[in-house]
């Protein structure tokens, strides 16, 4: 998703959320002319009453002379505000020397000191960024792609170097403006300059999502409402940030009116001291002040209001550790499921303890209940065998989440909705932060250290050297999806800069990224799918298709063997080679697809997901030729009975193999076969019923 323009690595602003690089100001002393002065015209005296003798005729009044309008030069020029003054002298500031000896780095950290109060007091932290590039620029100077690691391993060990580095990145992050939206925002960002451990959490917390004004905003009122405890939970004050950011949270109620009046969204400061308050009394089950930010923002976002949190801290009394038994608590009412039953009075933990309720009340509980008592909590959702279901996930330790707390078989991508930026987390991807490296936080840093410095390096138009700082990133942090986020990024700017994107040298670099990315991912490819995404647009089109279906088809093998629930990959990859047949439009391409399909269903079709997917695209495949269209529909039919009817009378299996029913009625409708489709209907209502009085 980071694209890198013709510099280098622009492109990774979109990735790491950086902005682009502040102009500084040039004061320029403006004078301003003074309007032209009117003249003053003295009226002549009202005539006298007429004398019987003849006077002397009246004397003209000559005006005065009108003055000439003042010229600009003669108009004082204002004075030059401060902050102006400042910026203009920090432009010219000679650099820090950001390494040397020690006596040399004690005078420039007094100077930088003082040079950063300035910049706090005036708010000219625009400027100062670019003085800190200028710094790095100066120390750093001109870099050989291929000393990448040799140049900066030591310079990381700088502690000067480093801590200026961390400012930048994090001024790329917020502008001037960001950090003056409140009163207490300066002091805060002044504070966070000389912390590195604070604004390493920033850079590994911030996505290109977040409002960055927002979360300036929201830190800084987090700042002023505790001021002495406010550095000890910084962390917590970024993961409320980045969660609030949004234009509103709101409690989770059964009843949408519930909350008309707007009692229903939850306020950030209250939520940020109320988890304080717990954890100063110790009261939760972690040491939340401890936590990492990322991981605060799957405690902070329980859709809960106030008064829940408290009866969760009052009433649960299990472990972190066995906090799954949470989703068990909540007895199964079987009434929700067939016919719908809301048996709350109001939607509460107490409520439906008391009443049971199906998984997702089950997982609502678990998950709410643990996020009250500070230990990090996610609900997951996908689809089965049996149907849709919700489990939860829990991270039962410092180290570990456990996704299986009311999971069952045959769940395919399953994902939670992300409290932080929306869209979803997948399940898969849980499974990865439990990698030891991820789990280390000096690995983390190490890694994407290198990914910050790329972008540094390319803003300094070192475009060889960013590139073999991503480069360095993917070989330190292999279990990193971003690194591989940043190296594909890479290979697509070169691809677009080429002459032919076909070139040998082209696909070889695309063929190494897909069959390591691969690798690396074997037992979880999930999170291999850049890889596929890379397979479709940048080596198939310029094969042999053969060679490309010949690929795709070890692909669905690979799948199959290292991830057999995932059957939706199965599906994607089945759609991809279609989709080349379809694409050359050849004579007999519908009849090559209707082959795939009526292999793959067989092959692959006992899984509930994977069977409607692969239904729904050979369908949509050949929907538009008759022929095609009506055999489709029946080998979807024979496939159906041979591989997931069961003819089952438990009330879940009979109500999913009804929503294939209900779909094949559709093919055959379509392809104009409606007596097929009235016998197939009158089939599964009679499944139905069965189901529900067996299950009632």
């Amino acid at each position: 998703m980071v694209v890198f323009a013709a510099a280098g690595l622009g492109g990774a602003k979109w990735l790491l959320g950086l902005r682009p690089a502040p102009e500084v100001p040039t004061p320029v002393s403006t004078v301003v002319p003074q309007a032209p002065v009117a003249p003053v015209v003295e009226l002549p005296p009202a005539p006298a009453a007429p004398a019987p003798e003849p006077t002397a005729p009246p004397v003209a009044v000559v005006p005065p002379a009108t003055p000439a309008p003042a010229t600009p030069a003669e108009a004082p020029a204002p004075a030059i505000s401060e902050r102006q003054s400042f910026e203009s002298r920090l432009t010219g500031e000679p650099v820090l020397a950001l390494r040397g000896t020690a006596a040399l780095r004690t005078e420039e950290i007094a100077r930088d000191k003082a040079l950063r109060e300035d910049v706090a007091r005036l708010g000219a932290w625009d400027s100062y960024d670019a003085f800190l590039q200028r710094s790095l620029a100066a120390t750093i100077g001109k870099v050989d792609p291929a000393k990448v690691r040799e140049r900066f391993e030591p310079l990381w060990k700088e502690a000067a170097f480093y801590q200026a580095f961390l400012r930048w990145q994090v001024l790329q992050r917020f502008s001037a403006a960001d950090i003056g939206t409140r009163t207490h925002g300066r002091e805060l960002f002044s504070w966070l300059m000389g912390e590195n451990t604070a604004m390493e959490e920033i850079l590994l917390t911030l996505k290109p999502a977040d409002d960055p004004a927002k979360v300036a905003a929201l830190m800084a009122d987090a700042w002023a409402a505790d001021r002495e405890q406010a550095e000890k939970y910084f962390n917590l004050a970024l993961a409320c940030a980045v969660v609030f950011d949004r234009d509103e949270v709101k409690v989770e109620a059964m009843d949408e009116d519930q909350y008309g009046d707007g009692a229903g969204l939850i306020a950030p400061l209250p939520r940020y001291s109320w988890y304080i308050e717990k954890n100063e009394k110790g009261k939760l089950a972690t040491s939340i002040h401890k936590l990492s930010a990322r991981d605060l923002v799957w405690v902070v976002c329980a859709p809960v209001a106030p008064g829940e949190l408290e009866w969760a801290v009052d009433k649960m009394s299990l472990s972190r550790k066995n906090w799954g038994d949470a989703y068990g608590m909540v007895e199964y009412l079987m009434e929700r499921a067939v016919k719908g039953l809301n048996p709350y009075k109001e939607y509460t933990f107490a409520e439906i303890l008391k009443e049971g309720g199906i998984c997702g009340d089950q997982s609502y509980f678990c998950v709410n209940t643990a996020r009250a008592l500070g230990i990090p909590a996610m609900t997951i959702a996908g689809e089965t065998d049996l149907g849709g279901h919700a489990w939860a996930a829990v991270k039962v330790s410092d180290d570990t989440w456990n996704t299986q707390i009311g999971r069952i078989g045959g769940a395919a991508n399953g994902t939670a909705g992300n409290p932080q930026v929306g869209g979803a987390t997948s399940e898969q991807e849980v499974w990865l932060w439990n990698d030891k490296a991820q789990q280390s936080r000096p690995t983390t840093v190490h890694v994407f250290r290198h990914l910050w410095l790329a972008d540094l390096l390319a803003r300094l138009g070192e475009t060889g050297a960013a590139e073999a700082a991503v480069r360095m990133a993917n070989q330190l942090g292999r279990p990193f999806s971003e690194t591989w986020l940043a190296l594909h990024d890479v290979l697509a700017a070169r691809t677009r800069k080429a002459a032919d994107p076909a070139a040998p040298e082209i696909l070889r670099a695309w063929e190494s990224f897909v069959d390591e990315m691969r690798r690396q991912f074997d037992d979880n490819p999930r999170m291999a799918q850049l890889a596929a995404k890379a397979e479709s647009e940048h080596i198939h089109p310029h094969v042999e298709q053969k060679d490309a279906r010949r690929s795709l088809d070890r692909e669905r093998r690979r799948i199959e063997r290292e991830a057999g629930e995932q059957k939706d990959l199965i599906v994607a990859s089945l759609k991809r080679e279609a989709g080349l047949i379809h694409q050359k439009n050849e004579p007999g391409a519908a009849k090559e697809i209707s082959k795939l399909y009526d292999r793959a269903l067989r092959d692959y079709g006992g899984s509930i997901t994977g069977f409607k997917g692969m239904a729904d695209d050979y369908f949509s495949f050949v929907k538009d030729d008759p022929a095609t269209a009506r055999k489709a529909a029946r080998d979807i039919e024979l496939a159906f009975q041979r591989v997931v009817e069961s003819g089952s009378k438990d009330w879940f299996r009979a109500n999913t193999e009804t929503s294939i029913y209900k779909m094949i009625c559709g093919y055959y409708r379509s392809a104009g076969d409606e007596a097929k489709a009235v016998k197939l209907e009158k089939r599964y209502q009679r499944l139905l019923r069965d189901a529900e009085r067996g299950a009632l």
